[in-house]
């Protein structure tokens, strides 16, 4: 593993091993660092920001750019307003038509306008932002919490990227158009399991 793989490797790490999703206090972790693993330990936030990573990497150069600087502002733009507003039911069914958005762009490997992709990308991020901070309480920082969560997005954002530009393998392609057929589907399971409006 070369040494650029590094970031990308502990934030897959911190996915695939199990542990409880607390937007509240965790116990030895700082607020700041608590703000940076509560979206990749849960699964409706690590799953629209991995894909939204992926599709920055199948980008254009310039496109990319727009989006490592559009995702982590439209993070903190969305807990910003968490912390004002309890989530609104249409927030969590927007999270999750967003990952069948980001599935469908990543599966048909779209090479997409730079407002679109922008506006593809600010609606997850906003909606990962406000579940988050709508769950922040006062015994924590807000200011660490959410500086921790748009971090770990542009880390998140810089793997796509960088992972795809530099993974030299004739099937990386087609890996990521398989990967996003999947994460589509796995959106469209949860709304039709019952998070769409009623």
């Amino acid at each position: 593993m070369t040494g650029g793989w590094r970031p990308c490797a502990a934030v897959a790490g911190g996915v695939l091993v199990p542990s409880a999703a607390h937007a509240h206090p965790m116990p030895g972790v700082s607020d700041f660092y608590a703000g940076m693993l509560h979206p990749i330990v849960t699964v409706e936030f690590v799953i629209p920001l991995v894909a939204l990573g992926l599709l920055a990497g199948q980008q254009g150069r310039g496109t990319a750019l727009a989006l490592l600087l559009a995702v982590p502002m439209a993070l903190v733009v969305g807990a910003a307003a968490g912390l004002g507003w309890s989530a609104p039911f249409p927030v969590p069914w927007l999270n999750n038509l967003s990952i069948v958005m980001c599935g469908i762009a990543l599966a048909g490997a779209w090479l997409l306008p730079r407002p679109v992709a922008v506006a593809i990308g600010v609606l997850p991020a906003l909606t990962v932002g406000w579940l988050n901070g709508a769950e922040i309480d006062e015994s924590m920082s807000a200011f660490r919490f959410v500086g921790g969560v748009a971090l770990v997005g542009f880390i998140v954002i810089v793997c796509g990227v960088g992972g795809l530009r530099r993974l030299e393998v004739f099937w990386k392609d087609m890996a990521v158009r398989v990967l996003g057929s999947w994460i589509a589907a796995v959106g469209i399971l949860v709304l039709g399991l019952g998070s769409g409006p009623s």
